[in-house]
């Protein structure tokens, strides 16, 4: 392993190919469905079977299969600060909303994700109207976030990105996960993921591709 890490990072041998990443790699080899990333993007330990508002996130991620653009683990397995049915889509398309739009004003002010864990978006908004001298609201942070969202998958959207590349790979759809302790892992629901998809689009104002109308979204942003 050591070996072909370096193989790796100076692009000999077997190291050429897998320099790509996944996606690329499978590709090349005839089996592109063997990577499971989202827009290119491999998966962290998160299952998406066992967490649905985890399977969302990746797809609605403006980077890909992310699991700290939103956090839904936090609620569908730790059970703080409120659970969840981590095997429901119900609702799970606001709350990834809301998760998306409190992690980009955080991560905007380059604090610790960790550090959230024990801080509000109240705490945030204090730190930072005490150090500025510019009044910050808990809502004013989420309406920054929100745009910082928005300004991301315009960006992608510019770019060719839509619908097509908001998706698990497909084997989490026909494929049940690995089961244990009393809990079976069935495959997703396509119809569930997919509806939910489109009340997440609905939330940020996008169209049914997940993409813009119009075309001066930028020009309208403070």
């Amino acid at each position: 392993m050591t070996t072909l890490l370096a193989d790796i990072a100076g692009r000999r041998g077997d190291g050429e190919l897998l320099a790509l990443g996944s996606r690329r790699a499978v590709a090349a080899l005839g089996s592109p469905a063997l990577s499971m990333s989202v827009k290119s993007l491999e998966l962290p330990a998160y299952d998406p079977r066992g967490a649905y508002g985890m399977a969302l996130a990746y797809c609605t991620s403006p980077r890909g299969g992310c699991h700290l653009r939103a956090y839904p683990i936090s609620h569908e397995i730790l059970r703080k600060p409120v659970p969840t049915d981590r095997f429901s889509f119900s609702g799970k398309a606001r709350i990834i909303t809301i998760a998306e739009d409190t992690n980009a004003a955080v991560d905007s002010l380059v604090a610790c994700k960790f550090s959230f864990f024990g801080a509000s978006l109240e705490e945030y908004a204090e730190l930072l109207t005490a150090t500025t001298g510019i009044a910050y609201s808990p809502q004013r942070l989420k309406e920054i976030g929100r745009r910082i969202l928005l300004t991301e998958r315009f960006y992608n959207c510019a770019n060719g990105f839509s619908r097509k590349d908001d998706i698990l790979p497909e084997r989490f759809f026909c494929e049940a996960g690995s089961s244990g302790d009393g809990i079976d892992i069935h495959p997703i629901d396509r119809r569930r993921f997919e509806e939910e998809l489109d009340k997440y689009y609905r939330i940020r104002g996008l169209n049914a591709d997940g993409c813009f109308d119009e075309t001066g979204f930028l020009d309208r942003q403070p």
